[in-house]
């Protein structure tokens, strides 16, 4: 049985598609007509870190600490975490997520579709 979240994000329409990568990638993928290969490999590592990661336990900081190292892990590779002042970079990028409301309202949709 195929795990519903490794699947690609399908929409409806076309715009509800793009509004998912937007969400995922900001709005400059809006303007993209087609995601590579490589990109899609990356989401769905991110995807699939997430679905591992995230407890519905969690709370928002330890998720949100949790959603910037997959990101980050499945973005430069999995060393990257272990390089010195990649801890405080990710609370860096946490607190300017949480910081903001659109953000923090984004992360927090991501979160809730993953966490189990």
């Amino acid at each position: 049985m195929a795990n519903e979240n490794l699947r690609e994000p399908q929409g409806q329409t076309p715009e509800q598609d793009a509004n998912w990568m937007a969400l995922l990638f900001g709005q400059g993928a809006l303007q993209e007509k087609e995601v590579t290969d490589k990109q899609k490999d990356k989401i769905a590592l991110f995807e699939k870190g997430l679905s591992m990661q995230l407890k519905k336990t969690d709370t928002i900081d330890n998720a949100m600490q949790s959603m910037v190292k997959v990101a980050l892990a499945a973005e430069f590779g999995p060393s990257f975490l272990h390089q010195k002042g990649a801890k405080p970079m990710v609370q860096t990028i946490c607190q300017g997520i949480l910081s903001d409301p659109e953000l923090r309202r984004q992360a927090m949709i991501i979160i809730d579709r993953y966490a189990k």
